[in-house]
């Protein structure tokens, strides 16, 4: 009986399987035009890019013509994707273009489009020539504000590929940050405490020991002194050191909404300096190029200046060269607090205006 069992194992077909799959990288980015009735009015075939993004190793913009891109599309808003292409690669690409619903924060159904393309160096971009009329926006709750946001979901579509069934388990992303950022919030295990403007923050040593070394420094002096486990910062205000704190433990930033949000972004890019957190500092200046509006657009310029702040001094710069907005922005306390702590900074931006707005 042994026997005949053996047998039918040893004589059996294997069971084997491959499997073919595409795989696929998707990614967002939503290109938020400020100051929208500034912007318009430029006339048919006049341009606005937004930056470019990174989706499966390919580079993108979305372009936009906000009085259309060609006489007998005028009435409406032209909308593209643009392929950035860094050789003669190709990019076989699902992508959707929509608009934020400023009254409840989501893609609208309507307008949304959505094509599938082949992009290469000769066939850069691909959208839709009447993307919305102009006269349907200015009546949604898309334009709340003088603010536009449109929506671009990318799916890069690789090739084919075929392995073995035999696959291994898929590994989650890591949860560090966030299991860090628990451990912050409950302070539990917290080992050290921060004296700012009377408010106490404990943390714990390792953790901030491992991000700043201005703070390594201190929390080394202060173990040899073996005193109370207390550091004492001056100079810094409670929300800016609990933001900072925040970020060291989930590497992540407050959101940027209000002009109090872009003051808080400036507060930290200085206190990043003085802790020597270098990422903190790039986030900073991201989340500033990222805010700028006619408000704060000339505070933001002074401080890229003063700071050396190569990429928000071109952002700032580039915003300015509308002459509407330029005129907008000098009526505000930004402006004139720009001139007199840097007045050099005048001539770069009569150097950088699109006189070609002028009529």
């Amino acid at each position: 009986m042994c026997y005949i069992y053996l047998y039918t194992i040893c004589n059996s077909t294997p069971q084997l399987r491959s499997v073919s799959c595409v795989s696929t990288t998707t990614g967002v980015h939503h290109f938020e035009i400020r100051n929208y009735s500034l912007t318009k009015g430029r006339g048919v075939g006049k341009t606005i890019h937004s930056t470019t993004f990174t989706v499966g190793e390919h580079d993108w913009r979305i372009k936009c013509y906000l009085d259309g891109d060609k006489h007998e599309s005028s009435d409406c808003i032209s909308v593209f994707l643009l392929y950035c292409p860094k050789s003669d690669e190709k990019a076989r690409v699902k992508f959707t273009l929509s608009l934020l619903d400023q009254a409840t924060g989501t893609a609208q159904n309507r307008p949304c489009y959505t094509s599938e393309k082949l992009f290469s160096s000769s066939d850069k971009d691909w959208g839709w020539t009447k993307f919305i009329t102009r006269n349907v926006l200015e009546a949604s709750s898309c334009l709340r504000n003088d603010i536009l946001t449109i929506i671009c979901n990318v799916t890069i579509i690789g090739e084919p590929q075929t392995y073995d069934s035999r696959v291994p388990p898929i590994v989650k992303p890591s949860i560090l940050y966030k299991q860090l950022g628990t451990l912050l919030s409950v302070e539990k295990g917290a080992d050290i405490n921060f004296e700012v403007d009377g408010r106490s923050f404990p943390a714990h040593r390792s953790v901030v020991a491992a991000s700043s070394p201005v703070l390594r420094s201190q929390l080394s002096d202060l173990m040899k002194e073996a005193k109370e486990q207390l550091i004492k910062i001056t100079d810094i205000d409670a929300p800016v050191f609990e933001a900072l704190l925040l970020y060291i433990y989930t590497d992540n930033l407050p959101e940027i909404k209000t002009l109090t949000d872009i003051e808080m972004a400036r507060h930290l890019l200085l206190a990043a300096d003085r802790f020597a957190l270098d990422k903190l500092r790039r986030s900073c200046e991201k989340k500033l190029c990222e805010g700028l509006d006619v408000r704060n657009v000339c505070t933001a310029l002074a401080l890229a200046d003063q700071q050396s702040l190569s990429t928000l001094k071109s952002a700032c710069l580039q915003y300015l060269s509308s002459p509407k907005v330029l005129l907008s922005s000098m009526a505000t306390d930004g402006f004139i607090h720009m001139v007199k702590c840097c007045p050099t900074i005048a001539k770069e931006i009569f150097n950088n205006i699109n006189f070609s707005e002028f009529k």
